[in-house]
């Protein structure tokens, strides 16, 4: 049988996530600090402003995601323990585990980036997460070792491109389970834009033979949040 779908509904009816979120970015004063002036310099505290997406069903370009026939199998049976058996969640963060990039950076939760020539170290407020890229180096010869697996990093332009790979266990990238197995690649294009507010965007790719028949990409925004350092 078919996994039944779900949305965000959270309580309140609808538009009330909408409205939460709205409550926790009201508008900075104008004294609040700027971001640094080199597009380079990531560093600050950022705040995701987009809903978080109980299931993510496509992909930045609006193409369902292509899952194979055991990631569908996945999907649907995690689903299904959830909203038919009424079984509790068992993903990650469920166990006080890492959670990984994907779910960890689409939670509506402050983080903080700290940058040296080596590393980019991002800090976040849910569950004291923390993500470490190595700069310009190769990965690590061992096999799977990281919660939030092995992060290189390279600027290419005023991007910041993250390869990661080594993943200790299979991820949940939403609420409902989308699954990326433990061999997946994981590429994040990381770069500061702005169209009259100041931003930090990350392109996610997946590249998951395992569970998907192709590469697919999800786009997320983070707003420049000073004033929620103190966390």
């Amino acid at each position: 049988d078919t996994a039944p779908k779900t949305k965000l509904d959270p309580p309140g009816g609808p538009g009330f996530a909408a409205a939460l979120l709205k409550a926790e970015l009201p508008p900075l004063p104008e004294i609040a600090p700027k971001p640094p002036s080199d597009p380079q310099n990531l560093e600050g505290t950022w705040f995701h402003d987009q809903l978080l997406e109980t299931r993510i069903e496509h992909d930045m370009y609006g193409n369902p995601l292509p899952f194979n026939a055991k990631g569908q199998r996945i999907l649907d049976d995690r689903v299904k323990a959830t909203y038919v058996n009424q079984l509790p969640y068992a993903n990650a963060s469920a166990e006080c585990i890492p959670p990984g990039q994907p779910w960890q950076i689409d939670l509506n939760f402050p983080f903080q980036i700290f940058q040296s020539k080596n590393d980019v170290t991002f800090v976040f407020q849910e569950y004291h997460g923390i993500w470490t890229i190595r700069m310009n180096q190769p990965h690590r010869s061992a096999g799977p070792s990281e919660y939030m697996g092995d992060s290189v990093g390279h600027w290419e332009g005023d991007t910041l491109v993250v390869d990661t790979l080594g993943y200790k266990r299979s991820l949940w990238v939403d609420v409902d389970g989308t699954p990326v197995s433990s061999k997946a690649n994981l590429v994040f294009r990381i770069r500061r834009i702005d169209y009259g507010t100041p931003k930090l965007e990350i392109v996610t790719t997946v590249n998951d033979p395992e569970l998907y028949t192709a590469p697919w990409s999800m786009v997320r925004t983070y707003r420049w949040r000073p004033d929620m350092t103190d966390f």
